[in-house]
Formats: C-alpha cells, structure tokens, sequence
C-alpha cells in the first residue's frame, strides 16, 4: 500500500504555515500507525525548514511555486507522491488513530471529501453563517480540508482539473453558475463543490459517514447564542504534556481543525516534538 497525507504550504508575512504544518505531521507520526504515518510537503522553498529540529517528519517535500495560485491544492493529484492521498489543510491536528478508516477509502472510494463538521463539544454543525454561496447557488457542502484521493482514478483526474479551470478562470464560471451570490473569492471549497455539482458525483464523493470526524473551530459555527468573531474569546486551548487537547471544558479525540494559526506556540511544538522523539 502507497499511502500518505499531503499538505501544502506557501509563505505569509503575517502567519507561519509552516509551523502549522510542522505541527500537523508531528501530531500524523505520534497518532497513526507505520505505513499509514506519511506525510508529504508542498512548499515554495525548501530552505525555510532548516529552522525545524525535526523535518524528518516530512517524509517527501515537494518545492512548488504556487504565487500564482493563493491556495494550490487544486493540484493535489498531480503533486502527491502516494498512490491514495489525504490532502489536509495545514491548521489541523490529529488526536487517534485513524488507519482503519483509511483502509476503508481505499477499499471503497475513488474520491470522498468531507461534508460534515462539528463543534469543539461533539455537535454536527447546521449553522450556515458562512455557507451562503453554497446554499443560495444549490452547491454540495464539501469542506476540502479533509480530501482522499486515488491518483490513477479517471473521475479524480476529471473533478481536479474542473477544480482547475475554475481557479483559472474565476470569473467565468462565477458568471455562469454562482450568479445567486458570489463570493469575494472562489476558495477550494466552493471550486471543488462547483466541480462535483458539474460533474454531477456529489453522491459519488460526498456520501454520508461517521468519518472523518473534524471538529470545525470557525467561531459562528460552535452553537454559541451569541456572535463570536475568535472563538479563543470565549474558550481555552489546552494542550498537556502528552499532546492530549481540550478545548475548554471538552476533551477532544478527533481531528481539530483550530483555525485561529497562533494557537500552535513555541511550547505546543516543544510538545508534540517530545512525543515524537520518543517514537
């Protein structure tokens, strides 16, 4: 079996990816088992992981321009190493064991994306504060940040380079199909929804499953009866010595997609490349 996780980063004056990155893959080595612990790196410059004390943890890294794309995981397949591929979004963390889950895609899908997300406190999220492109515009709800992938699939090869052509030519198919509401930007959710919708394999790549369970820390999201514009207002971030994290009151055991990128201090990493050590 040819598996792994690919991530892909690209530099920010403001934010450091990479270390979201970093943390992710420390966070995949210490939870998952061998052969299903690979981790791949897109990144526009190779250089800038000599700053890491453990880069091992990138079993491949890939230097790839993507200026011109703000987000370059459209081209996931064309870019990823293994022949089965999770795609993640950087600001995640991993907490258990997930490689049966993955035996199961292999087995059974082409292509899955993700379509359900929950609350820190384990609630299926309905909330659809920032959905209104999907809803008005009839689109499948998929969130991209937990995408699988087989490389050698004719219907992937078909979905990713739609994906492609609507990063390329925004305008266009903002026009044709998303006249309802348009959004600011076509991020990699709404282009792979549009590309499903197209196509017409939302049931194909987006059926229901109790996996993957990703907790989804967008503030307007967590059910609170009141706006909230960081969610870190409201609760803590406790990451303990064993890289076991609660979010407030709410031990959490799944896949946490944290959002707000300076969660992962200087201690988290210290952490979570502890643990890693003792492997």
């Amino acid at each position: 079996m040819n598996f792994g996780y690919l991530l892909f980063v690209a530099h920010n004056d403001d934010i450091d990816y990479l270390k979201c990155a970093y943390a992710l893959a420390l966070s995949i080595k210490t939870t998952q088992k061998p052969g299903y612990d690979r981790v791949a790196l897109v990144i526009d410059n190779k250089e800038s992981l000599a700053k890491l004390s453990s880069p091992w943890v990138f079993d491949t890294v890939i230097e790839w321009d993507q200026e011109k794309y703000w987000d370059g995981r459209s081209w996931m397949d064309q870019l990823s190493p293994f022949d089965h591929t999770v795609c993640l979004d950087a600001d995640m963390l991993f907490l258990r064991d997930y490689s049966h889950w993955i035996d199961y895609f292999i087995a059974n899908s082409e292509l899955y994306v993700a379509n359900q997300v929950y609350t820190y406190r384990g609630e299926l999220i309905t909330d659809r504060t920032y959905r209104k492109t999907f809803d008005r515009n009839c689109l499948p709800d998929l969130y991209s940040m937990w995408t699988f992938f087989s490389k050698d699939s004719v219907l992937c090869q078909e979905f990713f380079e739609l994906g492609r052509q609507i990063f390329k030519n925004p305008r266009e198919f903002t026009n044709q199909f998303l006249n309802e509401h348009r959004p600011k930007v076509i991020g990699t959710d709404e282009a792979f929804a549009l590309a499903a919708k197209i196509l017409d394999i939302t049931d194909d790549i987006a059926y229901d499953l109790p996996f993957p369970r990703v907790v989804h820390m967008k503030p307007m999201l967590q059910n609170w009866p009141w706006p909230a514009y960081t969610w870190s207002d409201h609760v803590g971030f406790y990451l303990n010595a064993d890289a076991r994290l609660k979010i407030g009151n709410f031990q959490q055991n799944d896949i946490v997609h944290y959002v707000e990128k300076d969660k992962i201090t200087d201690e988290c990493i210290h952490i979570l490349e502890t643990k890693a050590w003792k492997l």
